[in-house]
């Protein structure tokens, strides 16, 4: 149970949108289950490309709520330029995942990074390659993202990862209430759009820019941006952001 946040392109005001964005963590949806308090306060983590070699690098992982911690927008402030590739997670814990820092959101493997809302159950069942090391304690979203990453590697290279994820996903046999990612190899931005229950929660958008786009999973308020141009984007969905100029590709998850 999480907040997404992805920017993709030449956004001048990225930094204003992620330390808006970073609000969520004290005020953002949650399930609507009894007991449970809005907000998601369990960590928080940003990763963003690396120019030089077209890969995705995790700058900070913390545990607890980024607007109670300065660390937050001196993470932020080591960016010097605008990054090709943005994504910030905000983190409230799966029932039964501890809250650890080795559960922080992203994940990364192979140049390769994942962020996740939703919770999946026998996540150890999914079939993924050995070789990728676990380096969580025990969280699901680990096992999900190494599981779609060796179905990556195990295809051609010009075959089209997009359609690979669909697949894969349509072939998970494990139950789950949502598979809601972000992963970046820091040259494409893949969303992911898959949800069984709570459709009000496991919500993800975009909003389109003159130079890039944003992807969240509540619409981010702050000056500058029209609410009403957040669309929500479909369940059973992927989409493929790329290019310059900014192009989005859309494949059905079966």
């Amino acid at each position: 149970m999480c907040r997404m946040l992805g920017i993709y392109g030449k956004v001048d005001d990225w930094k204003k949108i992620a330390l808006a964005f970073s609000r969520q963590a004290e005020i953002g949806k949650v399930p609507p289950k009894k007991g449970i308090l809005p907000g998601h306060k369990d960590g928080w983590g940003v990763a963003v490309s690396d120019p030089k070699d077209k890969s995705m690098a995790i700058l900070e992982r913390h545990p607890g709520s980024p607007t109670d911690s300065p660390l937050f927008e001196q993470t932020l402030d080591t960016i010097e330029k605008p990054p090709a590739i943005f994504t910030c997670h905000l983190r409230k814990a799966s029932p039964g995942i501890p809250v650890t820092p080795n559960n922080i959101h992203p994940f990364s493997a192979d140049g390769w990074m994942f962020i996740h809302n939703g919770t999946v159950y026998q996540p150890e069942s999914l079939p993924r390659d050995p070789s990728l090391p676990l380096t969580s304690n025990g969280s699901d979203s680990e096992h999900f993202f190494h599981y779609l990453l060796s179905r990556l590697k195990e295809k051609p290279g010009h075959c089209e990862r997009g359609q690979v994820l669909a697949e894969a996903i349509s072939a998970m046999e494990i139950d789950y209430t949502a598979v809601n990612s972000i992963l970046s190899n820091g040259k494409d931005l893949f969303i992911i759009r898959k949800y069984k229950t709570h459709p009000a929660y496991y919500t993800l958008y975009t909003y389109r820019l003159s130079n890039g786009i944003l992807i969240s999973s509540e619409p981010v308020k702050l000056n500058g941006l029209d609410q009403h141009r957040w669309k929500m984007i479909e369940n059973n969905s992927i989409l493929k952001i790329y290019g310059d100029p900014v192009r989005i590709q859309k494949y059905q998850i079966g």
